[in-house]
C-alpha cells in the first residue's frame, strides 16, 4: 500500500494579489473546490469580501477547467484586490484534499481551533466533489474553520457537456454548517503510528520499543526499565490507539506479537503527522 499520510506541498498558482499577507489573523479567508460551478463559488466570496481564496482543482485538465477560468475572471473584476490562489489536487482522494487542506490551514495560521481573536477559514463544502466537501467539514472540525453550504434554485449546465454559460446557478441562500470540535490524539500516541509508518506499517513489539526509545532510563532513573517496565510503557500506548482511536491492529502473544497501522492510523498521520507541520503553501508557478 502506498505511502499516503505524507502531507504534500501544494502546488499554488497566485493569480491576483491581495492586501492582506498569509498568516494574518484578521483575513477573510476562503477555501473552494471548482466543479462544474461557477456562481455557487463566486457569490460567497464578493457577499463577504474575501481577503484570499484557496481554488481546490484537479492536477490534470478536466471538463471543469472552463468553470475555474470563469471564477478567475469574475474575481478578477472584483471592487477590491481579492488573492486567488489555485491548489492543484486531487479532488477524489480523501487523503490528498485534507492533506492540502491541512497546508492552507497551518500557512493561514488556523489550526487551533480555540484560538481566540482569529477569523476562522471559511470552507464551501457545496462545490467540488463529496470528497472534498467530506474533506473541507473534517478540517473545519479539527482547526479554526466554518464549512458554509450554498443552496441553488436552478442549475443551467448540461450532465453530460457541462459549458460554462452567463448564468450558471441562480443562489437562493449560504448556510453555515454546524460542526463538533474532534480531538487529537497526544503527541506520544502520534509517534507510534510514525514509528510504524517508517518501517512499513508494521513492527514486533520488541522493535518498537526500541524504535520509540521506551527501553531507555526516564528521568532522574539510575538504570533502563525492566523488560516488564518497557511492555508496560509501550502498553499504555498501544492500548488507547487500538481500542478508542482503532489506529492500530496489535497481536497479543507478547513481545514476538506484531503492530501493525491501520488505514484509519494511515489518515491520522496525514492529519496530525509531525511531516505535514509547518508546511507552507509554495511559491505561484
Amino acid at each position: 500500500m502506498p505511502n499516503r499520510s505524507r502531507t504534500r506541498r501544494p502546488r499554488v498558482a497566485a493569480h491576483r494579489g491581495g492586501t492582506a499577507p498569509v498568516g494574518d489573523p484578521h483575513a477573510r479567508v476562503h477555501v473552494a473546490a471548482v466543479g462544474f460551478e461557477v456562481e455557487r463559488v463566486v457569490e460567497p466570496l464578493l457577499t463577504e469580501r474575501a481577503d484570499r481564496v484557496y481554488l481546490l482543482t484537479r492536477r490534470t485538465e478536466d471538463a471543469a477547467r472552463p468553470f475555474l477560468e470563469e471564477v478567475l475572471r469574475r474575481l478578477e473584476r472584483a471592487p477590491w484586490p481579492v488573492e486567488v490562489r489555485v491548489v492543484r489536487t486531487e479532488i477524489w482522494d480523501v487523503f490528498g484534499a485534507l492533506a492540502e487542506l491541512r497546508a492552507i490551514f497551518t500557512a493561514e495560521r488556523r489550526v487551533d481551533r480555540n484560538a481566540g481573536d482569529v477569523l476562522p477559514i471559511r470552507v464551501n463544502v457545496s462545490t467540488g466533489t463529496k470528497i472534498t466537501a467530506i474533506a473541507g467539514t473534517l478540517a473545519c472540525m479539527l482547526w479554526k474553520g466554518e464549512p458554509y453550504y450554498v443552496q441553488v434554485s436552478q442549475s443551467w449546465y448540461s450532465r453530460r457537456t457541462p459549458r460554462v454559460q452567463p448564468v450558471n446557478d441562480v443562489v437562493r441562500r449560504i448556510e453555515p454548517v454546524a460542526v463538533y470540535e474532534l480531538r487529537s490524539p497526544s503527541r506520544e500516541l502520534v509517534e507510534v503510528l510514525e514509528a510504524l509508518e517508517r518501517h512499513g506499517g508494521r513492527l514486533r513489539k520488541r522493535e518498537l520499543i526500541r524504535e520509540l526509545g521506551l527501553d531507555r532510563p526516564g528521568e532522574g532513573a539510575s538504570g533502563p526499565p525492566s523488560p516488564q517496565a518497557q511492555h508496560s510503557r509501550l502498553r499504555n500506548r498501544l492500548e488507547p490507539l487500538e481500542h478508542r482511536w482503532r489506529f492500530i491492529a496489535a497481536e497479543p502473544t507478547g513481545a514476538r506479537g506484531r503492530v501493525a497501522i491501520t488505514e484509519q492510523g494511515r489518515l491520522a498521520l496525514t492529519l496530525f503527522g509531525e511531516s505535514g507541520r509547518g508546511v507552507r503553501p509554495a511559491a505561484a508557478e
